[in-house]
This record gives C-alpha cells, sequence and structure tokens, in this order.
C-alpha cells in the first residue's frame, strides 16, 4: 500500500503544473509572451496624462480683498496680537471678523498662500477675544477695513 502513495503523490504534483508535463513530452517550458487570439502580442493601455488628471475648472475663483467667510484654527501662539492669517486677503490691512454667535473683534489680516476657500489662521489673542476655545476650528466672516 505504501508503495503507491509515493508515485500517486508526483503524479496528482504534475498534473497541476504544466511545466512538468512539459519534461515528459520533451517540450521546451520557458515562459511564452501573452498573445492576443488574433496573434498580435499585448501591449498595456496607454495611462491618460497629467492633464487629464486633474479636475475640471469649477469657473472663476473667488476674488480676493472682498472679505468672505473662512475656517480658522489656532496659529503660532507665540506671535502676539490680534491677527488673522488669510488667503482671502492679497496685501496686509485691518479687517474685522466675526463668529457665528455674533462674538467681533479687530484684526490684522495678513496674507498667506493659498485658494480663497482655504483655511486660515487666527492669533491666540483674538481666539480669547472671540470667546472660543483655543483646540476649535473657527467658522469666521472676514469684513475688511
Amino acid at each position: 500500500m505504501t508503495k503507491w502513495i509515493a508515485p500517486v503523490l508526483v503524479m496528482f504534483a504534475l498534473t497541476g503544473c504544466t511545466q512538468g508535463l512539459d519534461l515528459f513530452r520533451g517540450g521546451d517550458a520557458g515562459p511564452s509572451a501573452a498573445r492576443s487570439p488574433d496573434g498580435e502580442t499585448l501591449r498595456p493601455m496607454v495611462r491618460p496624462s497629467a492633464e487629464e488628471d486633474l479636475p475640471p475648472d469649477d469657473g472663476p475663483q473667488p476674488v480676493r480683498d472682498a472679505g468672505g467667510e473662512t475656517i480658522a484654527s489656532l496659529g503660532d501662539p507665540s506671535e502676539p496680537g490680534l491677527w488673522l492669517r488669510t488667503p482671502l486677503v492679497s496685501t496686509e490691512r485691518q479687517g474685522r471678523i466675526t463668529t457665528e454667535s455674533g462674538a467681533s473683534v479687530a484684526v490684522r489680516l495678513i496674507p498667506i498662500a493659498g485658494a480663497t476657500g482655504a483655511g486660515s489662521r487666527i492669533s491666540l489673542e483674538a481666539m480669547q477675544a472671540l470667546g472660543v476655545s483655543l483646540t476649535d476650528l473657527v467658522p469666521l466672516t472676514v469684513s475688511l477695513g
């Protein structure tokens, strides 16, 4: 009975392996190129260019220096003063920020790079003057002047 176990195991192992069968046929067991049914070698598809990967332009961006709304987080706490670093302005100027609850404070608006919808950074003193938590992301309305 044990004489048959080894040959049977070898036979089962070789039936699942086409390269093993080619050993007995004397054929070449090397890899072959993938071919389509018409005999042409298959090639990878061309990837889209980087320009095609960009999302469609949603039209003109809002104009800077018109005020607007932003979401602010705590900026550099070691920098003193009442200020808001925001992409809503292109030059440094005075302005007023107002929270959703109606709290308001006059601040220095400092331009930063970014889309006008990008977030802003607010000073520690301004957050304290508005009475908001230092860990909050604060929705603000920015007014110029």
